[in-house]
């Protein structure tokens, strides 16, 4: 788990196609959406969001983690925990998984709400989902800070 005051965070929305992206300050305050990247394989995945941590200066990564409605682990659980083994590996960061139920779904409302056009919110949505998972976490785990 991710404790150290003062450091910033990745939030991370694993997809086969795109992959979102979100930051957050040291204060662990407010989550910001980053650019989303296309990607072709989770080596790419990976050397991308690596880049990106690595530019950024983050401490810490929080991937979401996609169960069913009903908590269990979906087709697509496995994935994204190879992905964050994988990852953990290469950045030599913590990675901590976090649920990410509903976030595409919450993102894609948020998005429409705020007037974005539906064939706009495609290149949006991904990053808006790696805000809301980042912005749990961060809401949950100000307790251990």
């Amino acid at each position: 788990m991710i404790v150290d005051k003062g450091v910033k965070i990745l939030g991370v929305d694993f997809g086969l196609k795109r992959v979102g992206l979100a930051v957050c300050d040291t204060m662990w305050i407010l989550a910001t959406p980053l650019p989303a990247f296309r990607t072709s394989s989770m080596r790419v995945s990976i050397d991308g969001v690596a880049r990106v941590a690595a530019e950024r200066g983050v401490c810490g990564i929080v991937v979401g983690l996609p169960l069913n409605l009903d908590g269990t682990e979906s087709e697509q659980s496995g994935r994204v925990r190879a992905f964050a083994r994988n990852l953990a590996k290469v950045t030599g960061l913590d990675v901590d998984l976090c649920d990410e139920r509903l976030t595409t779904v919450e993102a894609d409302e948020l998005l429409a709400e705020a007037g974005v056009k539906r064939g706009e919110r495609e290149d949006l949505i991904d990053s808006m989902a790696a805000k809301i998972i980042l912005q749990s976490y961060i809401d949950n785990n100000k307790k251990l800070q």
